[in-house]
């Protein structure tokens, strides 16, 4: 089984559990890190992915989310996603109202094709298909 390692993104004094993914959208891609979050439920991206992908985000399916920022509006897209070298469709709700620091994946959908180990002690996330 084909096993991905990331190291986390130290920021500060503090360590952040972050992947390098890329989205793709008709004939644009973009290549960012996420977040890997255990605690959302969708993934959420700042509007301006979308807009740099040539994406009209707010076409998608209107949504609002609640969490520990508060209640934002966003909406929904299906994009292809290629993490680790292996691409799939994945959910991503764009917002305008984001902000967190990081673009965040959820456990709806990007959770579903992957075993993910959290490594605290080694500072790292790993990342296996399922």
């Amino acid at each position: 089984m084909k096993r991905y390692e990331f190291p986390y993104l130290k920021q500060g004094s503090r360590y952040f559990p972050v992947v390098d993914i890329t989205l793709k959208y008709k004939k644009s891609e973009i290549t960012l890190k996420a977040l890997v979050d255990s605690c959302a439920t969708h993934s959420v991206f700042r509007h301006e992915v979308a807009d740099y992908l040539g994406l009209a985000f707010a076409k998608g399916k209107l949504l609002h989310l609640e969490g520990i920022s508060g209640r934002i509006a966003g909406y929904m897209h299906t994009l292809d996603v290629v993490m680790g070298g292996i691409s799939y469709k994945n959910k991503i709700v764009f917002s305008r109202q984001l902000k967190v620091s990081f673009n965040i994946l959820g456990r709806d959908n990007f959770f579903e094709p992957f075993l993910i180990t959290f490594c605290e002690t080694d500072k790292k996330v790993v990342i296996r298909k399922a």
